[in-house]
């Protein structure tokens, strides 16, 4: 009768190991979903007139934005579109310093394209420091920190007709 008894202890004992291995496993799973690292913002696409009139929403995030390339004297920035640089919408305009992106150049003045990089909005602004930022070649907000060209969409435009 000494080893019936035996026998009947050991299972119970196995039975309860692996209830708690199993409560043990099932803690970290848990422990492991609450503890795991955010998903990496993504980023956002966005068109200049939205960025140009809430700059402040838009602040250091990391943007895609479809728009005219701008690059002339006292005039450098990315518009909503061709017709909205020719009427002067600069509501529909942000500051970029494009000789800090690399592969562009003056040449490619009023062309189209898909553009990648993150958004300050520092012109116009009071810093922290109490500054504010200036800059005679801002049509807007800005400026987009230099990033990449992820396509250009077409050749450049002829120079706006009523615009010197």
């Amino acid at each position: 009768m000494i080893f019936g008894t035996i026998g009947v202890s050991a299972r119970r004992s196995e039975r309860i190991a692996f209830g708690v291995l199993g409560l043990a496993a099932a803690s970290l799973l848990v422990a492991a979903c609450a503890t795991s690292p955010q998903r990496k913002e993504e980023i956002a696409k966005v068109n200049p007139a939205s960025i140009a009139a809430d700059p402040a929403n838009w602040d250091g995030r990391e943007v895609e934005i479809v728009g005219v390339l701008i690059w002339e004297f006292g005039n450098r920035g990315l518009y909503q579109s061709y017709g909205a640089l020719c009427r002067g919408a600069q509501h529909a305009a942000i500051y970029a310093r494009w000789e800090e992106w690399p592969g562009v150049s003056p040449g490619d003045s009023r062309r189209r394209a898909i553009v990648r990089g993150v958004f300050r909005n520092r012109v116009g602004v009071k810093q922290p420091d109490g500054r504010v930022v200036l800059s005679p070649g801002a049509p807007g907000p800005g400026p987009l920190e230099p990033g990449v060209i992820v396509r250009w969409l077409s050749e450049p435009q002829p120079p706006c007709s009523n615009r010197q």
